[in-house]
């Protein structure tokens, strides 16, 4: 997640005993060349998210183009969610709405979190060996 995320991808393309990887809103393609990327990815992003860089919309749509000569590799885009958004806890701040007027975070969506756990789920099942 954020800048786990990011390293997880850096970590993916730079080790071979790491089979996969789902990074939540991180990327920092001074990590890695997503053009050589071929082991299976799959990002997860929230469309309000205004990381710049990092994880912002655009960010998000740089890694999908980036990875569109992979067939193991998915881009997903939340809407209504920003950055941190499969946080269920607002700390270090006392409430959502704290966390959302001192970071322009929106709050835990529990319906979109719940959709990026089932394909995270979906996809260790179809790409880790047990």
């Amino acid at each position: 997640f954020c800048m786990g995320g990011a390293l997880a991808l850096g970590a993916l393309a730079a080790c071979e005993g790491i089979d996969a990887a789902v990074p939540f809103y991180g990327v920092n393609f001074g990590l890695f060349d997503v053009a050589t990327l071929s082991k299976p990815v799959q990002a997860h992003f929230g469309e309000l998210d205004t990381m710049a860089g990092l994880s912002d919309p655009e960010t998000a749509r740089a890694l999908e183009s980036g990875l569109a000569h992979n067939p193991h590799a998915t881009v997903h885009s939340y809407p209504g969610v920003g950055h941190a958004f499969m946080n269920e806890s607002p700390a270090p701040f006392d409430s959502f709405a704290d966390r959302e007027a001192k970071m322009g975070m929106p709050p835990y969506e529990e319906r979109q979190a719940s959709l990026a756990w089932s394909r995270v789920h979906a996809f260790f099942a179809e790409h880790l060996r047990p």
